[in-house]
């Protein structure tokens, strides 16, 4: 998941000078992805694109008055997309803004200023689309298709009353469902590979101006919140909400600029949000080996399991998160949950991200 190549197009690259508007300025890149999933959130976070704010500095051509007004990626192919960005001149109604748009700078009572230090911070929240194995969910029955091409429901189980079948998915306070149903075949055999699913991130930019540029805040890039927490914004409302385990660090920039002659750092932090799933990893127990050993673990005697044959099994099968098969009548699934991010306070501290306001307030004063 990354940029491979970032080229300028010659006959993309266009200019226009009106009376009274300054000049602007269109570039188009070609730019090159590793992974046909890569997204329009990868190409624009390519470290060689121009980004909101930068001045007009494309090969020969300089300007210092025109700056990145909008990065615009499509895609063109699997893994190649155009990248249009487009030059301008600082709007009149932008004076106070720390990026060159034409958003009016508001300090932290709602009151436009000039002050790059006086401009309140801000938070904004979108969402992104993610994928990811299907592991458990609600089983609904078996569909069955008779000799007329008619498909037919039938709610049953696979057997003995395994697995419960219900009428529709239990819905959840996050989003989700509550239901938690191991997705296998009819004889209880996990799908390899699993399916995937779409479900849906919540994206949190925080936007700061800043008096130093925030360099030990590299650390928590990857880092997950070891607590609940509120995100609020200059007038203290919440805006948005990460329980515990939710919430990432995908990255921290600090760009440095100049406003009346004032010196500071554009800074933002990119969040994402995981409510369905958190950062945590649940896996699924399962596979071709077993041991009597329960309890003891890298040292534990592995045995292959075997079919009624005696052959090795072709597909792994489910197993009770102590190196033995899972007793299906008893239990549906077990999971081994694993922690892989650092896991860190963002309330507290330096790093007290969720209320950015006090946070801007405290490091510039």
């Amino acid at each position: 998941m990354a940029v491979t190549s970032v080229k300028i197009l010659h006959n993309g690259w266009t200019g226009s000078d009106t009376a009274g508007g300054g000049i602007t300025f269109n570039v188009v890149y070609l730019v090159e992805v590793s992974d046909k999933s890569d997204g329009p959130l990868v190409v624009l976070n390519a470290s060689s694109l121009p980004m909101v704010g930068d001045s007009y500095e494309v090969g020969n051509d300089r300007d210092e008055f025109a700056f990145v007004k909008s990065v615009s990626p499509s895609p063109i192919a699997d893994m190649m997309w155009h990248v249009v960005v487009t030059f301008g001149p600082l709007e009149p109604s932008g004076e106070g803004s720390s990026n060159g748009t034409s958003t009016e700078g508001l300090d932290e009572e709602g009151k436009p200023t000039d002050d790059p230090f006086e401009i309140a911070a801000r938070i904004s929240v979108s969402s992104v689309l993610a994928k990811r194995a299907a592991q458990h969910g609600a089983y609904l029955g078996r569909v069955e298709e008779n000799l007329d091409g008619n498909y037919i429901l039938n709610a049953d189980g696979f057997g003995g009353g395994k697995p419960p079948v219900k009428q529709k998915t239990t819905p959840d306070e996050k989003g989700g469902i509550d239901d938690k149903t191991p997705i296998t075949n009819s004889v209880f055999t996990p799908y390899d590979p699993p399916p995937e699913i779409d479900y849906t991130r919540t994206r949190i930019t925080i936007s700061m101006n800043l008096r130093w540029p925030p360099f030990s805040w590299k650390r928590y890039v990857n880092s997950i919140n070891n607590t609940n927490i509120e995100f609020r914004d200059a007038f203290g409302d919440t805006v948005a909400i990460a329980k515990q385990f939710c919430a990432k660090v995908m990255g921290v920039g600090y760009q440095e600029r100049v406003l009346n002659g004032q010196t500071f750092w554009a800074t933002e932090v990119d969040i994402l949000v995981d409510d369905l799933f958190t950062w945590r990893l649940d896996i699924l127990d399962r596979g071709y080996c077993d041991t009597t050993n329960e309890g003891v673990s890298e040292g534990a005697t592995k045995k292959n399991i075997v079919d009624k044959n005696g052959l090795p099994l072709a597909e792994p099968v489910l197993l009770n998160g102590q190196g033995a098969q899972l007793n299906i009548e008893t239990d549906s699934a077990v999971y081994l949950r694993y922690g892989v991010y650092p896991e860190e306070m963002f309330h507290a501290g330096n790093f007290a991200i969720n209320n950015p306001q006090a946070l801007q307030n405290r490091i510039n004063n």
